[in-house]
């Protein structure tokens, strides 16, 4: 893995319109202060922490690291992402940047998921143990270069942010933000059975949590996630819930790098939204939506502002995650 000797930190900054002027020396009123906003400190490496034998000593500052993790990633690749990283922070409210900035988190480019088998695979989730045990980093994601196709030069990595942001730099803690985050994907799902039963006999929208369930869904499941999840072709028609690593996905399939006792829906579902009011036309639909009675998401629309039937982005339960994302993550753009 290269990983280059020299930490460079990119500051994030960006200042919300204020009122300024001089000072008036007949009445002595003080010059307005220009409202400031939190840094957010972006490095592209880290020294000396590059294989599993490191992890325990890696130093981390307080930021968010965007690494590249094997020798494949060329500088260009690197940018793309730095620069998405960038744009997120500068749109955010500031709670969300004191958030990131508080916290330390990664975002590691690699080639593909079969890269990750062996010593590469072997860094990443000790680096993810580490920051279990409340050590290193608070959270890590990935950025694939090769998997079906080059994931910077699309808005994923908005989405990958938005996961990091849910599972590790709030962590469903009890802020403004994360609370606002968990009630919005709550009425998303209130909102799509409301609409099921409007819609009565056309079709309608349908989100699955199983993919991104983690073992951690209950009994307030999205509309038309099975009650138990299970696998569309088992080995064992005997254990249709039992993957081939011996795994029990009733209640949603584990995750191998987000080991946290989560479910990951909200965050990954809004990421893809945020992807679609930045970047639509690049964006990619989370697969989990489709039409009841089989119809494939439509990538268009008004978000939140359509009918009961409308299988795409118009569709009204997504107007909780479009009003969460205009106050929090997109305020300033």
């Amino acid at each position: 893995m290269y990983l280059s000797r020299t930490t460079v930190a990119v500051v994030i900054a960006s200042a919300l319109s204020g009122c300024g002027g001089a000072s008036d020396s007949n009445n002595n009123n003080p010059t307005p202060t220009k409202p400031t906003t939190t840094k957010v400190n972006v490095y592209s490496s880290v020294e000396n922490c590059s294989v599993k034998a490191d992890v325990p000593n890696c130093h981390f500052e307080k930021g968010i690291y965007i690494l590249k993790v094997n020798k494949a990633t060329t500088d260009a690749q690197q940018q793309r992402v730095i620069q998405r990283v960038k744009n997120m922070m500068e749109w955010a409210h500031d709670e969300v940047r004191k958030q990131f900035a508080n916290k330390r988190t990664v975002i590691g480019i690699v080639e593909g998921e079969a890269q990750l088998n062996g010593s590469l695979g072997e860094f990443v989730l000790a680096l993810n143990s580490q920051k279990i045990k409340g050590l290193t980093i608070e959270g890590i994601e990935l950025i694939y270069t090769n998997q079906g196709k080059d994931e910077t030069l699309y808005p994923t990595t908005y989405q990958k942010m938005m996961q990091v942001y849910d599972y590790y730099i709030d962590g469903n803690s009890n802020s403004a933000v994360g609370s606002e985050l968990t009630s919005a994907y709550g009425e998303f799902k209130r909102v799509l059975k409301a609409k099921k039963s409007e819609a009565g006999a056309a079709e309608y929208l349908t989100f699955n949590e199983c993919n991104y369930g983690n073992q951690q869904l209950g009994a307030d499941r999205a509309v038309d996630t099975p009650s138990k999840c299970i696998l569309s072709h088992p080995d064992d028609p005997a254990k249709p819930s039992i993957d081939d690593e011996g795994n029990d996905i009733a209640n949603g399939k584990p995750d191998m790098v987000h080991t946290v006792k989560l479910n990951l829906n909200p965050g990954a579902l809004l990421g893809t939204v945020y992807e679609y009011k930045v970047e639509p036309g690049k964006n990619t639909p989370a697969g989990e939506l489709k039409g009841s009675k089989g119809a494939a998401f439509t990538n268009s629309g008004k978000l939140g502002e359509g009918k009961a039937t409308d299988v795409s982005w118009a569709s009204p339960a997504f107007k909780p995650l479009n009003d969460f994302m205009d106050k929090w993550f997109l305020v300033n753009k």
